[in-house]
């Protein structure tokens, strides 16, 4: 799937919008997915992700992205290795915060690489209840341009729920510009010990299977995990990532 976005579009989506929800992350990554998650711990992290495309004979790097949280501020970089011989850069600074409940946030991204432009994020999330996060993100305010495609502004909000508590998450999101539903997301994670798996499936507006991430990683504050994706007919993985994540609680 990364490898089918660059080819197409030259603008390519962070690596963890493919396999994380808007209601279902509360590290450094939630920069790219809902910056209302940068609110969600009181802590402070760092990850690592890189990504090749068609792993195997063909395989290439793709994309390499970090970044940091601490206490709501955030900063992440990602390089997009483009067909070509181009290079993308995208800068993005975020922050979030919440009273009771309720969390907000934003984040603004600067677009670089044989490009120029500046597009913004914002983010809420509300929890009703432990067993229940609703939310969602508005993404590309500005409608950015890159690398010659304009960037609509999208809408995604979702939902999870936490049936056996939080080793156990169902999560669903959907994707919508101003013109027309893009597709929706369902997806699972759970956790036993120090091992962790998850599982998404998007969709189509239709419904029609689009794409599937399947992931593991182990580990408790300082985490490994690899992720891979498929179309939707499960022909081929066309994207792997391994990535690292260190969680820390703040001194006090």
């Amino acid at each position: 799937m990364l490898g089918a976005a660059t080819v197409a579009a030259q603008a390519v989506a962070n690596r963890a919008t493919a396999y994380l929800h808007p209601t279902d992350v509360i590290d450094a990554r939630a920069i790219w997915v809902n910056p209302a998650g940068l609110a969600g711990l009181t802590m402070a992290s760092v990850y690592l992700d890189l990504t090749v495309g068609q792993p195997g004979g063909r395989g290439r790097l793709r994309q390499l992205s970090g970044g940091f949280d601490s206490r709501g501020f955030a900063f992440s970089y990602q390089r997009d290795i483009l067909d070509g011989g181009g290079r993308g850069h995208t800068y993005k600074v975020g922050l979030g915060g919440g009273n009771g409940p309720l969390a907000a946030g934003f984040g603004m991204a600067l677009y670089r690489g044989d490009t120029k432009g500046t597009g913004w994020d914002l983010g809420l999330r509300y929890v009703p209840s432990r067993a229940v996060r609703v939310g969602g993100a508005i993404l590309n305010i500005g409608e950015p341009s890159v690398r010659g495609v304009k960037l609509p502004v999208t809408f995604v909000p979702g939902a999870s729920f936490e049936p056996f508590g939080p080793r156990a998450v169902l999560s669903a999101h959907a994707r919508v510009t101003t013109g027309a539903v893009q597709g929706y997301a369902v997806g699972a994670r759970a956790s036993l010990g120090l091992v962790g798996a998850l599982l998404r499936l998007d969709t189509d507006r239709a419904f029609r299977r689009s794409a599937f991430a399947i992931g593991l990683s182990i580990g408790g504050p300082d985490r490994l995990g690899m992720v891979a994706s498929t179309p939707g007919d499960l022909s081929a993985i066309d994207a792997f990532s391994l990535y690292g994540v260190s969680l820390r609680s703040p001194a006090r």
